[in-house]
């Protein structure tokens, strides 16, 4: 795995910089970054026509890449890829277009320590149409409790959304099994899965899982910044009404000025300019992750992990430092130092040993709910890190104490 660090110019510019912030975004390998530049300089064409050469390369890249994802995450149809500017625009698209079908009384059903993505857009939709947001059990490492599950689930149940990797305690949780249980209580849920934090790590099938739709972020896949997707079952993306209205979408507009007719699924949920040099670059990550396998990297990332726990004992490092979800098969760890702030850490980490690490809530109000505290220090494995970089992390953490030499 030492050799995709080549690949990666942020590491092969900056030889001595240790990037522990992968799950709020991955670094990007050249072949990405090489895309987005050579479609800017040598495609560089608005799509929608094919009047000309090079809009018909872009429509072309378009149609490509949706094949290219629909096959990564098994989807049926390529119809059923919604290109978007990410997580939160394909969750927010989801909950924006299913309000029509909510009533109230209605319940949703998410969890308290989502990201902000996944619960705020829940919330105001809630507010709109007068449902209810209640929250799923969770096990004291933040799963979704299964044998808890049940009783969670009614007849007033409308849409269940909760994330397949937590961004803060990391728990993968167990979507086949989720399903299984929701669909044995009320066949009529709305499944919804946020994938932000896993596509990068482990295997995605949204077949096999029988959920309805998944949301997830192209920058946290070696992919581009400004990109998402929005997967759904075909029937269901066509009963949603869109959240953006524009070019592109639509088909005719009445002289009444008030009748329209859109475009059929995916082109009625993509209205206006696409993101499309950030479509092309894409297209490269989903090959880049491809060529090295899931597996592997899944692999890769959980034997960083294994050898940190292994430092972490060997060291003491538990007699000050609080770890919060050693225990779960997940390449990222929140720990807070005791009796020291995680933004002071944070700085301490970055000045000192050149290691980009992450603190504050992560975006997920609630994790106090399970933990005592409302902020961490996170770190995050991705396929380029290395066994001397979680050396260098721990002899950091040894000096951890030494936080104000730097700062002041």
């Amino acid at each position: 795995m030492n050799n995709f660090r080549k690949h990666f110019p942020m590491l092969t510019n900056n030889p001595d910089f240790v990037y522990f912030d992968n799950g709020a975004t991955t670094l990007k390998p050249k072949t990405v970054i090489e895309a987005e530049e050579f479609y800017l300089k040598s495609i560089s064409a608005n799509p929608h026509t094919n009047d000309y050469q090079a809009a018909y390369q872009a429509n072309e890249i378009i149609r490509e890449t949706r094949q290219q994802t629909a096959q990564f995450i098994n989807a049926a149809s390529p119809n059923e890829i919604v290109f978007t500017s990410g997580t939160t625009f394909a969750i927010n698209q989801i909950a924006h277009g299913l309000r029509k079908k909510i009533n109230p009384g209605d319940e949703i059903l998410t969890t308290s320590v989502e990201h902000s993505a996944n619960l705020l857009p829940w919330i105001v939709m809630a507010n709109q149409t007068q449902a209810k947001v209640k929250t799923l059990p969770l096990t004291a490492a933040g799963a979704i409790d299964l044998e808890q599950l049940s009783q969670a689930i009614n007849a007033q149940t409308k849409i269940v959304s909760f994330a397949h990797v937590s961004n803060t305690f990391g728990y993968e949780n167990n979507i086949e099994e989720i399903v299984k249980v929701i669909r044995k209580c009320n066949p009529r849920v709305i499944i919804v899965v946020d994938a932000a934090q896993s596509v990068a790590h482990t295997e995605i099938d949204v077949q096999q899982w029988d959920i309805d739709f998944l949301a997830l972020s192209a920058h946290k896949m070696y992919g581009p910044f400004g990109l998402g997707i929005l997967w759904g079952k075909l029937a269901l993306l066509d009963e949603l009404e869109p959240l953006l209205y524009g070019g592109g979408m639509s088909l005719s507009i009445a002289d009444n000025l008030q009748d329209y007719q859109l475009a059929s699924t995916p082109d009625k949920f993509e209205g206006g300019t696409p993101n499309i040099s950030a479509i092309y670059a894409f297209q490269k990550a989903l090959e880049f992750i491809t060529k090295i396998g899931i597996k592997n990297i899944k692999t890769h990332e959980l034997n960083l992990k294994k050898y940190f726990i292994e430092q972490v004992k060997k060291h003491n490092l538990q007699s000050k430092i609080e770890f919060y979800n050693l225990n779960n098969a997940s390449p990222l760890i929140i720990l807070n130092v005791k009796g020291i702030n995680p933004q002071d850490i944070a700085t301490f980490l970055d000045l000192k040993y050149q290691i980009a690490t992450r603190s504050g809530s992560h975006c997920a109000r609630r994790t106090v709910d399970l933990i005592e505290t409302k902020v961490s220090l996170r770190i995050s494995f991705a396929i380029y890190n290395t066994i001397a970089e979680i050396d260098r992390l721990i002899e950091a953490l040894n000096h951890s104490e030494e936080f104000l030499d730097v700062l002041f």
